[in-house]
């Protein structure tokens, strides 16, 4: 597969042959690392979508559940110059581990005692609210510490002087709910985006370098930047494997104990196993060289020999008819030996045409 190809390979077809096919790691990993976070740019951003199409569809169904408990349950509302008034002397309080906010109590009246009680049962939970008559006290997850939030200083920015419980009515229901989805939706898409990014990165730094000791422990000099894209597609299940149980717990409410630790041992799972299969592969591909060489040895000391032995042939079929033409010409001698003693003996002339004493005659006067 050339340079090319591997290029125009599609994102779907890459991750089912990074979750399916271990062969291809060695593929992956020599690519250029810009294909690679494409790749993982890609797959964060359908990872992100999904996560705010099911944080809006929670939003949409707590507004409802949150609207219908505010007309059950709340019967007195009274906001006036920075004094909040619930249901005077009652106290709400809400508990929910499936919902957005897991925590809510609303306390108008509640003293100092009663609110220090209330924040330590805050501090118990990743996200919630406690409602007060002057303030509002938030928390979540990616906050270091409780934030409170004083009536007075809100009005600052908004025109709200007075209102009550229609009037809460009256103002949701003028709510444009589909521009607040669309927005909302988008906010949240850019929010999650860098901060599973973020997270991820990281991830996929801690795998190259996994894979980087493994390949080393292997006797393998690989780069850094290829182990960095093996860490990348070794992500691809454990990712898909996340967002199924994000669908799922957000749905049912169906909880995996440590799934964070299985998340991360099937990545370090993928990469090793990638390394190792790298590894296995390079030997094999070596055996087949060294045969490959052997082969054109064995063929080359073939020719060469063919060779050695056509020129002996050749030199003894040379020798064979100089050896030939000599017996050849020993035999014309011989022949004409023969035919001129025929001759003489037929004629008894002499080799020159004349008669024997003719020519000894001839002999001695010269």
């Amino acid at each position: 597969m050339t340079k090319e190809n591997k290029e125009k390979v599609g994102f779907f077809k890459r991750a089912y042959l990074a979750m399916k096919d271990f062969e291809q790691y060695g593929i992956f990993g020599a690519e250029n690392i810009s294909i690679a976070i494409k790749y993982l740019l890609k797959m964060m951003l359908i990872f992100v979508i999904v996560v705010a199409g099911i944080f809006i569809y929670q939003f949409h169904t707590y507004f409802q559940e949150a609207l219908n408990y505010f007309n059950d349950n709340i019967n007195e509302l009274h906001f006036a110059e920075g004094s909040l008034e619930i249901n005077q002397g009652q106290t709400l309080e809400i508990r929910n581990d499936h919902s957005i906010l897991p925590y809510l109590t609303i306390d108008t009246d509640a003293t100092e005692e009663q609110i220090q009680d209330y924040t330590k049962k805050l501090s118990g939970y990743e996200t919630g609210m406690l409602i007060l008559g002057d303030k509002i006290i938030y928390k979540n997850e990616l906050l270091a510490q409780q934030m409170e939030y004083h009536y007075k200083d809100i009005l600052q920015n908004y025109p709200i002087s007075e209102f009550d419980k229609q009037g809460v009515l009256d103002f949701v229901s003028q709510i444009d709910k589909v521009s607040l989805y669309i927005s909302l939706f988008i906010v949240m898409i850019i929010y999650l985006y860098i901060i599973y990014l973020a997270s991820t990165f990281v991830d996929v730094v801690m795998l190259a370098v996994l894979g980087f000791i493994v390949a080393r422990i292997a006797g393998m000099k690989i780069r850094f930047k290829a182990t960095f894209n093996i860490g990348i597609y070794a992500l691809t299940l454990p990712l898909l494997l996340n967002l199924i149980y994000v669908v799922v717990n957000s749905l049912t409410g169906f909880t995996i104990q440590y799934f964070s630790w299985m998340y991360t041992t099937i990545s370090y799972i993928y990469v090793i196993v990638a390394i190792l299969m790298i590894k296995a592969d390079f030997i094999n591909k070596q055996a087949e060289l060294m045969k490959i060489i052997e082969e054109q040895e064995r063929v080359r000391q073939e020719m060469k020999l063919r060779e050695e032995q056509k020129k002996r042939e050749e030199a003894k079929k040379e020798k064979k008819e100089n050896k030939d033409n000599e017996n050849k010409e020993e035999n014309n001698k011989e022949e004409k030996k023969k035919t001129r003693k025929k001759e003489k003996e037929e004629t008894g002339l002499s080799g020159d045409g004349l008669a024997p004493q003719e020519a000894t005659k001839l002999q001695n006067n010269e």
